[in-house]
């Protein structure tokens, strides 16, 4: 293996899953690099996006599963502020990783094109975590070398709608993106560069050959067309954490007998956790997930029974602050919050737990002439535990 890819199993398929998973968060030419410009538009270096590209690596690499189309192979690139090696979680070899150049990108991306080209049924899976910026259609990924060229700066961004329309002529016919960045305007980029420029692609647009399969393909956005995306420094994105989330089973459904994420439950699971307080805290409901086209396919299936999230709180919420929460399973205890062990800054917050599909007894306890039970079949998206006064 050389350049990017940091797995390649060729016993996989045909059809396969080809990923490219970039996060950019060293920019040198941003607020806080070795050589800022003097105005990067606010924008400056981030932790997350390396951290959250590692993991989102990790997962498909020891979780991702999809019988029809295996894992064949993975590419990753990053800029990060202290740079290590990949280590591969099935084969536990090392791999340094190229820097999210926007040279390196492109070519990252026309290989992972003749990758996906090869058998019809193939699925194309992109993931991109840093800093982005929009006008109108256009959306600009920028690589960690923006600003390098003091003439046109977007001539270091890979031009999103670029790679979607050149992707049409691609074989594979599930093409499914990730876009972890923000969605704003930028005056000093989109709006200088000249109308409908919004960075580089590799990839000629064009229409889809007639002789193909039509083409599924669905970009999810970490928020609205305009909007910003928020990041936790030193953490896992939000967005990122959600989609994960969701694949360990919230976003799943077993119509069929075993459980499985299909497309149209990614989202709604992925906004789910968005809009939760205890898993979004200040930006609950104010960063909203979003799709472009929305075929429905099934995109992963769980191993075993989903996991799912459960909010347990009492009726009213300000017994929250002083009940004491058991969750039981066949009699025996699961998990326990003792009377006081509460947020702090959100003390009559509900209990948030994570509880494998099943059924459940719940109890609340505010002393011993009022105690609350209820039972409860857990499964996805969510299950919400109200328990009343008797």
């Amino acid at each position: 293996m050389a350049g990017s890819v940091v797995h390649l199993d060729e016993h996989a398929g045909p059809p396969c899953t080809h990923a490219l998973v970039i996060g950019v968060g060293k920019y040198p030419h941003l607020a806080g690099g070795e050589a800022p410009v003097a105005d990067p538009d606010g924008m400056r270096q981030l932790s997350s996006p390396p951290i959250s590209a590692r993991t989102l690596a990790t997962w498909l690499l020891a979780e991702y599963h999809d019988p029809g189309r295996p894992l064949g192979s993975l590419a990753l690139l990053l800029s990060e502020e202290a740079p290590s090696p990949f280590v591969n979680p099935r084969t536990q070899q090392a791999h340094e990783v190229e820097t999210a150049t926007i040279d390196n990108i492109l070519t990252a991306v026309t290989q992972w094109y003749d990758r996906g080209d090869s058998h019809v049924d193939n699925r194309l899976v992109f993931y991109f975590c840093g800093h982005g910026v929009s006008q109108g259609d256009d959306m600009a990924l920028l690589a960690a070398d923006i600003f390098a060229d003091e003439h046109n700066p977007l001539n270091s961004a890979l031009d999103f709608a670029g790679l979607m329309n050149g992707l049409k002529r691609c074989r594979a016919s599930e093409q499914v993106f990730f876009v972890d960045a923000c969605r704003s305007n930028s005056d000093v980029l989109i709006e200088r560069s000249g109308a409908r420029f919004a960075g580089r692609s590799p990839l000629g647009a064009g229409t889809r050959p007639l002789d193909l399969p039509r083409r599924f393909h669905i970009p999810y956005y970490a928020t609205l067309s305009g909007d910003r995306s928020h990041a936790r420094p030193g953490q896992v994105s939000l967005f990122t954490e959600a989609l994960l989330k969701s694949f360990s089973g919230a976003a799943s459904d077993d119509p069929e007998g075993d459980w499985r994420v299909d497309t149209s439950d990614l989202l709604k699971a992925i906004d789910h956790f968005m809009r939760q307080p205890r898993f979004a805290g200040a930006v609950a409901g104010v960063q909203v997930p979003s799709v472009g086209e929305l075929p429905v396919f099934v995109l992963h299936q769980l191993p075993g029974p989903p996991v799912v999230p459960v909010y347990v709180g009492c009726d009213p919420a300000e017994d929250n602050a002083e009940a004491e929460f058991v969750c039981r399973e066949d009699g025996l205890e699961r998990l326990h919050r003792a009377a006081g062990d509460v947020d702090g800054e959100d003390p009559e917050s509900e209990w948030a737990i994570e509880l494998r599909f099943g059924d459940y007894d719940f109890e609340a306890r505010l002393g011993d002439q009022d105690v609350r039970t209820k039972s409860v079949t857990v499964r996805p998206v969510f299950r919400r535990v109200k328990l009343e006064k008797p």
